[in-house]
Formats: C-alpha cells, structure tokens, sequence
C-alpha cells in the first residue's frame, strides 16, 4: 500500500525536531560549563537563526532547481553532522561552529512547506501545513522530556550529558535520513520546474515592499516584535532557573521547557483555531499580547516552582494565541499568487527576530536578570498597542488584493 507524501514528510519534520528539541534547551547549560559569558551564551544561541536566514533563500533556489527531496535529504545529513559536532566539542569555539553548520543546514522546514504545497490542492493547503506544524510541536514536546531523561541518566552513570545528548540528536537526525532516503518520493516535477519563476528584486528589497503594505505591514511588525520577545527565552530563561531559588538541574529544565511546548500545542491544536473562527483573528492576537506582556513581566517575580510553571504556562497560551493567528492573518491578507513570496518573506523576518532575541536577551541577562524579562514585556506592550491598529480581517474565502 503506498503512504500519503503527507504522512512520509509529517514524520520526517518530527524526527528532525525531535533531535533539535533535545539539544535546545540544554545548549546555555552546556556552554556555561565552557566557561562562556551570558553575552556569549546568547549569540551561541543567535548563530543558528542568523546562518539560516542567509542561507534559507539559497536552499529554497536549490530545490527549485534540483527538486525537494535531495535538498531534504542533505540538511538532515547536514543536521546529524552538527550534533555529532556538538557531542564532541572540547571548546566555546567548537560549539559555535556546531551550531552554525546546523543553521546553514536548516533547510527543513521551508523544504518541507513547500513540498506540501507540490502534492496539495489550494483547498487542503492548510491541512497540510497544519500537519507540517503539528510535527513541528510534538517533536519540540518530545525532544526537551528526553533531554531531561538523557541528562538524568547520563549523570547517573557518571557519562558526559553533552555527549549523550548530542549522540542522540544525531540518532534522530540519521534515523530522519534514513526514512526520507527510502520513503520520501520526489515532489517537484520537471513540469512544476519549467514553471517556476523566481520572486523579483533582493530578499532585502521585498522585505521592505512587505512592510509598505498595511494590510500585512502591521502584522508582520507584531509577529517581529513578538518573535523577539519570545525568543529571548531560549538563553536566559535556562540560566535564570539554574540559580535560587529553583537551582534545577539538566532533567528538570529539560521536563520544563517540554511542559511550556505541550500547552502550546494544545491551545493551537484546539481552542486557538475554534476561538480564530469565531471572533477573528485579530481579537486573540489583542490576547495573546497582553498574556505575553504579563507572563514577560511575571517571570523575575515567580520564587516558586508551582508559580513559576503558571507564569510559563501564561507565556505558552499567549503564544500560541499570537503567532498562529498572525501567520494566518497575514496569508488570508496576501494574494494567492503572492503567497510563496510573503511566505519566505515572513521565514525571514522570523529568522532576524531569532538572532536578534538571543543576542539581545543574553546581553540584558548579564548585567541583571530580570532585564531581558522586563524589555521583553515591554516589546509585548508595544505589539500590544499595535494589535489594536490591525486591518480589518476578511472573511473566510475572500482575500486583500495588495
């Protein structure tokens, strides 16, 4: 019986997570014991999101010239080397390097958008972008629950958890290939690359075009503004709960950042979309910026474990209330034969909030720690005042000619 190309590339892009989830949350932990500074810790962490955005738009011309599969199959190849990079790095230095070769092997997920946009019709695009996300959020839950196993174990048998973790990744990511090379087909047919046609002017150029057009200017602000907030997160919030009062250690953090992932799937794989239908899209990004703000704002006061999972549990259902929502604002606002172009457009304004958060967040952490917290909630704030500004909202089946 042949599988559905969906259901070969869902599980593709979970594997890939998967691997990805479990170094993520550990990663500041591991370059501490490196003797990185907090400066340091957050550009490590912005080195991935910043290699992918110059390198995302050469992979996206390489599939449109060689098809979806080999590009698939060389960033997981790519992937499974960086964590074996990772496991090994005796330096800073090398762990750097690591997590630059994983960023300019980040070609997956753009790949595998758009391989579900090669075997789907305009009517059940969304389902299968849906299923790509759901991927997206199941291996990042699975991922940080068994960073924290591995470390538990890893420490209990006197191993180096850096090592274990690192391995495992890579395992996942060989696995991933393994599965791709005799499952995945190939997606992009010689009629579909004779058809092709490259967006017009720089990547720079049409990121400007993009925020000129208020219909999906404003949205594409807020989605920045609150990309950065969130991720500042990845370096400090690790940190901040290695101290007192929570002094948790590797299974612990890797346990929490895996409960922040489970809310948020929940809430978009549920009550997000139900909510979006009934009252719009813009009344839960109103919403989903004042939790932020709030959980931002609440973080440095939480002194207890029970109070600190609420305030991460706020944080998580405002984020799954803004961002889904702004990504689908932003495509029901864009022409349909504009949808490719303000796709990647989006991915790179996305990949610039990443590197920019980190950065930012480590450096604020290091002079005290609440004030990446504090500038993050007041980002929030300002996304907030924006939200108010949004377009009006087409309905359903109709679309903003911009």
């Amino acid at each position: 019986m042949k599988r559905s190309p969906l259901g070969i590339i869902f599980l593709t892009v979970f594997l890939d997570l998967v691997g990805f989830g479990i170094v993520l949350p550990l990663l500041p932990r591991f370059a501490a014991t490196h003797h990185a500074a907090e400066w340091q810790i957050g550009l490590l962490m912005a080195t991935y999101s910043l290699m992918q955005f110059f390198f995302s738009p050469v992979w996206g011309r390489l599939s449109d010239r060689i098809g979806r599969r080999p590009v698939l199959l060389i960033s997981i190849a790519g992937s499974a080397l960086s964590y074996t990079l990772f496991a090994l790095a005796p330096s800073l230095l090398m762990l750097f390097v690591a997590r630059a070769v994983a960023g300019i092997m980040a070609a997956n997920i753009s790949t595998a958008q758009a391989y579900v946009a090669d075997v789907t019709t305009p009517e059940n695009r969304a389902k299968g972008m849906g299923m790509v996300g759901a991927a997206f959020g199941l291996g990042f839950i699975l991922g940080p629950a068994l960073a924290g196993f591995l470390s538990h174990w890893a420490n209990g048998r006197g191993l180096n958890p850096q090592l274990v973790v690192g391995l495992a990744a890579a395992g996942f990511s060989l696995l991933d290939l393994l599965f791709a090379a005799a499952r995945l087909p190939e997606s992009f047919t010689p009629e579909m690359r004779a058809q092709a046609k490259a967006a017009p002017g720089t990547r720079l150029g049409r990121m400007g075009a993009a925020l000129r057009q208020p219909a999906i200017g404003v949205p594409i602000v807020i989605f920045f503004i609150s990309t950065v907030a969130w991720s500042q997160l990845e370096p400090t919030l690790a940190r901040l709960i290695q101290g007192a009062p929570f002094e948790f250690n590797a299974a612990q953090t890797g346990y929490l950042f895996a409960y922040v992932g489970i809310i948020s799937a929940l809430i978009q794989g549920g009550f997000a979309g139900r909510m979006a239908r009934k009252s719009g899209e813009a009344r839960l990004i109103v919403m989903g910026t004042f939790f932020l703000a709030l959980g931002l704002v609440l973080i440095p006061v939480a002194q207890t474990t029970p109070a600190l999972y609420g305030v991460l549990g706020l944080l998580a259902l405002g984020q799954a209330m803004n961002l889904p929502c702004l990504q689908s604002l932003i495509s029901r606002s864009t022409a349909a034969d504009r949808q490719g172009s303000t796709l990647g457009v989006t991915q790179g304004f996305s990949s610039l909030a990443r590197a920019l958060g980190p950065a930012v967040g480590g450096a604020l952490f290091g002079v005290r720690h609440p004030y990446p917290f504090w500038f993050g909630a007041v980002l929030m704030v300002l996304a907030f005042v924006l939200a108010g500004r949004l377009p009006r909202i087409p309905r359903p089946g109709t679309q903003i000619d911009n």
